[in-house]
C-alpha cells in the first residue's frame, strides 16, 4: 500500500527475458497495477530481453493509500 498523494507517476525499472522455448503465440508482459488496475505496461516476444528503466503509471488523478504493485503475466502477443 503505497499514499500517492502529490504523485504523478509510479515508477518501476526491469529487465524482461523471455525463453526461446516459450511457444511463438505467447510472450510475458509486464504491468505496473493500482488497486488491480493496469496503468502502464510492456510486452516481450519469445527469445527477447527488454530492459526497461521507465516503465511509469500515472497516478495523478489519484490520492489517499492505494495497492501498487508489478504484475508478470504470460499473454498472446
Amino acid at each position: 500500500v503505497v499514499d500517492v498523494s502529490g504523485m504523478d507517476f509510479v515508477r518501476a525499472s526491469l529487465r524482461l527475458r523471455v525463453p526461446a522455448s516459450t511457444p511463438s503465440e505467447l510472450g510475458w508482459e509486464a504491468s505496473i497495477v493500482v488497486d488491480g488496475t493496469k496503468v502502464a505496461r510492456m510486452r516481450a516476444k519469445p527469445g527477447r530481453e527488454r530492459l526497461v528503466t521507465d516503465l511509469a503509471g500515472n497516478v495523478s488523478k489519484l490520492s489517499g493509500t492505494h495497492t501498487v504493485g508489478v504484475r508478470l503475466e504470460l499473454v498472446a502477443v
